[in-house]
């Protein structure tokens, strides 16, 4: 039996574009805009088992990303299915207000309990994640005295020591100092090995390459399964071209790794 997946699954959204009629010299009394009901996507069908890494590409990452918050619960589809296992976690850029005046020690367990694990989990991981996250000799230190990179290794060594089913990655497949994040793809294909179920939203060749098994690409008419390689090389075909995010990409940055 399939652990998650999408069955011709769509969802709606709402923005706001300029009308395409203004008359001149007729007072602005409801404003320019209006408001558009669109597609963010559809017709998605995609499947994830143990030890597969399902790949998310789009133009538009708010298409991957809505795709994610959809598996995991947090948002409703207008047409299809989705097949959601029993627990998951979503990785993605916590608040920087939630870890003002915190330890390390303090943040480990705040975002392991945002990221939805038990207080007994947290205890059972708290050494593990802050070894793999390189902070186990700063565990009373004020996160503040370090660098934001440390908070984004914290969140990553969450996930890859979870215990859940299926993990998911917003633009945080690879994130940190330039050597944890250069080891972050190697230790994903450890943990996609040891059959964990991976659904990966990027806007990185490499990442599709080196971890993915399948993939599928967004787009707001039609979602079409593809291969990793075809994947990849959508990506580098809209290189440059790619939307926008809110807040630059969380993957493949120098000196931070998760947004705050």
């Amino acid at each position: 039996m399939t652990l998650a997946g999408f069955t011709d699954a769509g969802m709606e959204g709402v923005r706001l574009r300029k009308k395409k009629r203004i008359i001149k010299g007729v007072p602005r009394m409801m404003g320019s805009h209006e408001r558009e009901v669109y597609w963010v996507f559809q017709g998605l069908s995609a499947q994830v088992d143990p030890g597969q890494a399902l790949i998310l590409v789009s133009r538009d990452p708010v298409r991957t990303s809505a795709a994610l918050r959809v598996m995991a619960g947090m948002l409703p589809v207008d047409k299809g299915s989705v097949q959601r296992p029993g627990r998951s976690l979503l990785l993605v850029s916590p608040q920087g207000r939630w870890l003002r005046e915190l330890s390390v020690e303090q943040t480990i367990r705040l975002l392991a309990g945002t990221y939805g694990l038990y207080d007994d989990e947290i205890e059972q991981m708290l050494v593990p994640v802050a070894r793999l996250a390189a902070v186990e000799s700063m565990l009373h230190l004020p996160l503040e005295d370090l660098s934001r990179r440390y908070a984004s290794q914290i969140a990553f060594a969450i996930a890859m020591h979870a215990p859940v089913p299926l993990v998911m990655f917003d633009h945080t497949a690879t994130v940190g100092t330039s050597e944890f994040r250069h080891a972050c793809a190697d230790r994903l294909v450890e943990l996609r090995d040891a059959g964990k179920a991976l659904i990966i939203a990027t806007d990185k060749p490499k990442v599709a390459l080196q971890i993915g098994t399948d993939a599928v690409i967004l787009r707001g008419k039609r979602s079409d399964p593809a291969s990793v390689v075809d994947a990849a090389e959508f990506l580098l075909r809209g290189a440059g071209k790619t939307r926008k995010r809110p807040q630059r990409s969380q993957e493949d940055d120098d000196d931070e790794g998760l947004d705050f």
